[in-house]
Formats: structure tokens, sequence, C-alpha cells
């Protein structure tokens, strides 16, 4: 009786709760949540084949995102501190190795790999929540719903591949890029204009991401090549400022993912350098290494796991919005 007395009062705790947070939020914010941001939250955490689905090209992309920026940092490095020789030695040294032409095919057909694979991914990820949300499919039910997503992407691939090219030089892996690659050009002293000047051109690519953020389902829903997508979400963005700035907080997710995946590939050799220079017994830098070996793998994974999941909920919460934004459209029109 004491535990089902307990189990009652955190109900009515939980419950209590639910309502101040309804009460404080205005009937916009309710909404919104009710119709975009809820609906999407569940989607996440009741269906499993969409984590699956979505996992191995969220890990092709956290490779990749960790490698260009561990490549831009270390040369940067390497530029300020005046250490070409060093490592142009160390270059020289790799290249007589016998294993140098193998790591070269892996490279490039890691790189071939992420650029087929992450339109298909986007195109059928998104194909896949509007089918789950529709109804059609069931959330315990996997049968065929990978190849429905290949198949989905394979069809919108061209016009999103030419979407993601257009919107590139936008993104925050190619505004760190070029951050990067300006001050190893300039030097340091340069350091806080060029700052400045990025942080201005960061705030812009912020905005205009959330301009051109319905455009991709434009070109898998309504078959739209990709000029004439992103001119139909800036003029769906406009017309529901509201909703869509809103929403504004899922781009920065994306961000706060790319810093964490940067974070991880940036400490990691960091450590290993370390540890050759400090431990010098070498039975103990093969077992730390190989400690170190499965504790990145194991992080990569995670990480890896933790993008696909934000990945779906962002695009889920877009989908919604695109959906509600879509029936506002309908209603002006019929009005109109």
């Amino acid at each position: 009786m004491e535990t089902t007395g307990q189990a009652h009062g955190s109900h009515e705790s939980r419950t209590n709760d639910d309502e101040m947070l309804i009460w404080n939020t205005s009937p916009k914010e309710h909404a919104l949540y009710a119709s975009i941001v809820g609906p999407a939250w569940n989607l996440v955490m009741s269906t499993s084949f969409l984590k699956k689905f979505n996992f191995f090209p969220s890990l092709l992309s956290t490779i990749y995102l960790g490698c260009i920026i561990l490549y831009q940092i270390s040369f940067t490095y390497v530029s300020v501190f005046h250490l070409k020789d060093k490592f142009f030695a160390l270059i020289i040294q790799w290249v007589h190795l016998s294993y140098f032409w193998q790591a070269i095919w892996a490279l490039v057909i890691g790189i071939i790999l992420y650029i087929i694979v992450t339109p298909i991914a986007e195109g059928g990820l998104i194909s896949l929540i509007a089918k789950r949300q529709d109804g059609s499919f069931e959330p315990t039910n996997t049968k065929g719903r990978v190849g429905y997503g290949i198949s989905r992407g394979l069809m919108s691939f061209l016009p999103i591949f030419e979407l993601n090219n257009s919107l590139s030089i936008f993104k925050l892996l190619s505004i760190i890029t070029f951050y990067i690659f300006l001050l190893r050009i300039f030097g340091k002293d340069y350091f806080i204009v060029i700052s400045i000047v990025m942080a201005i051109y960061l705030g812009f690519s912020f905005l205009v991401n959330i301009l051109f953020s319905y455009a991709r389902f434009f070109v898998i829903f309504e078959h739209k090549k990709a000029l004439e997508a992103l001119s139909l979400s800036v003029n769906m963005t406009i017309n529901n400022l509201s909703i869509t700035f809103h929403l504004y907080f899922t781009l920065l997710l994306v961000y706060i993912r790319t810093f964490i995946t940067a974070i991880i590939f940036i400490v990691f050799p960091f450590v290993i350098s370390g540890l050759f220079t400090y431990v010098t017994i070498s039975i103990l830098q093969i077992i730390s290494i190989g400690m170190l070996s499965i504790l990145f793998i194991a992080l990569l994974i995670f990480i890896s796991h933790l993008n696909s999941v934000l990945e779906i909920f962002v695009e889920a919460i877009w989908y919604n919005a695109y959906l509600e934004n879509k029936k506002h459209f309908h209603v002006e029109e019929s009005h109109h």
C-alpha cells in the first residue's frame, strides 16, 4: 500500500509538473510543441529501425568530419609554430612504408562512400520519417524498411547532392576549415581580425541555413530541382517566420554535434603523442595504445549513435514544421 501511495504521489507530481509547464508556456509555444516537437521526440524514442538505418551514414559523417578538422588543426599548428621540416620528414617517412598505398586507397574509398552515401541516406531517412509519421509503418515492423529508404534516397540523389553542394559553404565544417586556412595564411598576428570576420560569417551562415531549411523537403516530396527548392524554402520561411525561428535551436544542436566530434578527434592524437614522449618502455606503450584504441573506437561508436539520433530528431522536427507550414499555406491559398 505504501508503494502504491508513493507511485500515486509520484504520478500526481509529474502531472502537476506537466500542468505547470503547459501553464507557463504561451498558447503558440504549446501548439508548436504539440504539433512539431512532441511527435518528433516520440518518433525518436519509439522507432528503432530509423536509428539502424541512419547509423552507418552517421558513422561515415563523424569520421569524415573528425579527420578534416584534425588535418586542418594539425597543419595550422605546424605552420604557426614553424614545424614544417619535421612535418614533411614524417610525411616522407610515411610514404616509404609498405602500407602507404593501402592507406591512400582506403582514404579514397572512404571519401567516395561519404559523397555517395550521405545524399542517399538523407533522402531515405526523410522518406522513412514521413512514412512513419503518417502511420504507414508500424514501430516494431522493420521488414523492407531499409530497402524502401535506399530506393527513395536513390530517387532524390542528384537534386539532394546538388542542394548540399550549393549550401556547403554555409556549413560549420566549411566555416571552420576556411577560418583555419586564413589563420595559416596570415598568421597569429591577424587572429583577432580574422576571428571577428568569421564570427560575422558564422552568423550569416546560420541565417542562410534557416532560410533554406525546407529545401530538401521540396526536393523529396514535390520533386523540385535544387534551385527551385531553395526559392520555395525561402518563401515558406518568410511566410512562416514564427514557426521557423522557434525551431532555430535545432541548428545549434547540429553545431554542437560538430564541436563534440572535433574535440574527440583532437584530444586522442595529443594523448598518443604525449604517451610516446613520456612513456619510454615499449611494452607499456603497446598496452597503452591498445587501451586508447579500444576507448577511441567505443567513443566513436557512441558519438556516431548520438549523432544519428540527433539527426533523426532534427529531420523529424523540420519535416513536421514543413507539414504545418504547408497546411497554413493551403488555408491561406483557399482564403484568397
